[in-house]
């Protein structure tokens, strides 16, 4: 994980400057933004964030552990430095995920693994009606961030 990190952080400090003046960069960041935004939203009134926070509090939780990081591309980390979020340099628990926290997830572009990712307690727990929103919302998100990925991808191609 620390050599994704490095690089991710030497394209944030090559380029950012040229990508974020990049008006279609921006439209595609915005559009990822509010997709988390709403994914998150969905999350929230559906009860699926309670139920999270409650399977991690009382049985320990099992969908963040130690691993998933690996998972993530520089692509992907270098969207959430592009986004402002500071990744962190070590992971807060060595049996979780890099970037879990004491809070839960401390980024904010997720790998897809992390967005889409419904256990079994979560389909006994929710209706299939708010199953069907947070799949909605998860699908909106994962298309923007394969939007914007793939765009990264060529921008620093043909910039690089």
């Amino acid at each position: 994980m620390e050599k994704k990190l490095q690089w991710a952080q030497h394209i944030y400090d090559s380029f950012s400057s040229r990508l974020l003046k990049d008006k279609t960069v921006c439209s595609l960041l915005e559009n990822y933004k509010k997709s988390i935004e709403e994914s998150w939203q969905a999350m929230r009134d559906t009860g699926v964030v309670k139920e999270c926070t409650r399977c991690a509090l009382e049985d320990g939780g099992s969908c963040c552990g130690s691993g998933i990081e690996n998972k993530f591309d520089v692509v992907n980390l270098l969207i959430n430095l592009l986004m402002g979020i500071k990744l962190p340099s070590s992971p807060w628990d060595p049996t979780g995920c890099w970037f879990l926290g004491e809070n839960g997830c401390q980024i904010m572009a997720r790998h897809v693994i992390c967005v889409n990712f419904m256990c079994k307690r979560l389909y006994e727990a929710l209706t299939p009606e708010k199953i069907k929103r947070v799949q909605a919302a998860m699908e909106k998100e994962t298309e923007n961030a394969f939007i914007l990925e793939e765009y990264l991808k060529l921008w620093l191609i043909k910039n690089a």
